[in-house]
């Protein structure tokens, strides 16, 4: 294999034939080629296999699989990997043109730095938000209270390798969050490129807004206990900051108690809850 960037992409696909084609040319269009892309359908319908069938790109490779989630997606596909990095994209969203350029060059530069990430930009119904996230990277102590990566971000494979790579077990989200907590815990850091390079793409029913809704205190529970030593190891900084959030979380709950939109909406629904209790009655 010629290296040219030591690069390898890995795009798990779950009934995303909509979108994989655009995050495939958002790879194959990179100034800095990568030298390896698998792709790994995770159980899709017959649509998206039909959209997978059309690539015929000779850097392309298609891994199919009975649905098993993510996890078991990146983690088949990283083990095939010939490259010393892996840059992880869901099929979904995409990179502008210099992602992978500038991200090899960082871990070529900076043995100390083991994941490469970016300022994103969200696309919601085709149309872009003018917020422009902004992920914090940093050291393992950074990611203890809340996830400061993205889970589409450049990373080497040795690290993949020490940590045995993703937990499979966890299916139902934040994986990428526990990821880099295991990988950055061994003194490694996580740089974050300063332009929105990354575009990540809002639907209505998103994995992540599910893990939020319906899994967020069993997934933190999760973190916690498999990396119990390093958050006791880091305690006082870890009670700290919770103390600190939940401050700001009263503060923004009693601001909006006393906005007039609040106040407004009280006073609209008060006869509707007077109705209710008589009916109850």
């Amino acid at each position: 294999m010629n290296v040219v960037s030591n690069v390898t992409v890995v795009i798990p696909c779950y009934n995303d034939g909509l979108y994989i084609l655009e995050a495939l040319h958002s790879i194959l269009n990179q100034t800095l080629k990568a030298d390896q892309i698998i792709i790994v359908d995770d159980g899709s319908g017959q649509e998206t296999k039909k959209v997978l069938e059309t690539i015929k790109d000779e850097n392309v490779t298609i891994i199919y699989q009975e649905n098993q989630g993510v996890c078991k997606a990146r983690n088949n596909a990283i083990a095939q990997a010939q490259t010393d990095y892996i840059l992880n994209l869901d099929a979904d969203d995409y990179f502008e043109p210099t992602f992978i350029e500038k991200a090899v060059k960082i871990l070529n530069n900076e043995p100390e730095v083991a994941a490469v990430g970016c300022l994103v930009k969200t696309l919601k119904n085709n149309t872009f938000e003018k917020e422009i996230k902004r992920p914090l990277g940093g050291d393992a102590r950074d990611f203890i209270i809340k996830n400061s990566g993205l889970a589409s971000s450049m990373f080497r494979k040795k690290c993949w390798q020490l940590v045995s790579g993703y937990d499979e077990k966890m299916i139902n989200g934040y994986e990428d969050w526990e990821f880099w907590i295991a990988m950055l815990k061994h003194n490694w850091k996580m740089n974050i490129i300063q332009e929105p390079l990354f575009i990540y793409r809002i639907k209505p029913q998103s994995r992540d807004q599910k893990a939020l809704i319906n899994h967020d205190f069993s997934l933190r529970k999760y973190i916690f206990q498999k990396h119990k030593e390093f958050y006791l190891e880091h305690f006082e900084f870890y009670s700290t900051e919770l103390l600190r959030q939940n401050a700001i979380f009263r503060q923004n709950e009693n601001k909006l108690k006393n906005s007039v939109e609040f106040k407004i909406g009280n006073t609209i629904l008060a006869p509707i809850r007077f109705l209710k209790k008589i009916i109850k009655k």
